[in-house]
């Protein structure tokens, strides 16, 4: 399997989780962020199935609060125009890097799942 980036999203952000998980964070605390990303900026209303998708993943892959500092972080990338799906996007690079597989694999599905989502119910409402 060879799991690469899309055109939208920034090497560096793969690069920031490679490095935060090399340093000991786990996917798990860096999800609670994007999680909460697209929780508050609401990016993903109005889609179909996006809420069914978000709580699959953290069922699969149960959020770890005691990265406070991440969090609040990944927030903040909000502000320079990162998106939640550009967020998975380089999570699930991250951990395929860094032979997480099964996380990776959860994490791409996810993925997938909320960029079909987006562009079925942009057709929808066009």
């Amino acid at each position: 399997m060879n799991i690469k980036l899309d055109k939208y999203t920034p090497d560096s952000l793969a690069s920031l989780f490679v490095l935060l998980m090399e340093e000991g964070m786990t996917p798990n605390q860096i999800m609670v962020g994007i999680v909460r990303l697209a929780t508050d900026s609401k990016e993903l209303e109005g889609t179909i199935v996006s809420a069914d998708c978000i709580r699959f993943l953290v069922a699969t892959m149960p959020v770890d609060t005691t990265a406070p500092g991440v969090t609040e972080f990944i927030l903040s990338l909000a502000q320079e125009g990162v998106t939640t799906l550009m967020l998975f996007d380089a999570l699930g690079f991250a951990c395929y890097v860094r032979g997480l597989f099964d996380s990776a694999n959860i994490i791409r599905l996810t993925y997938q799942r909320l960029q079909a989502d987006r562009i079925i119910s942009q057709i929808l409402r066009d």
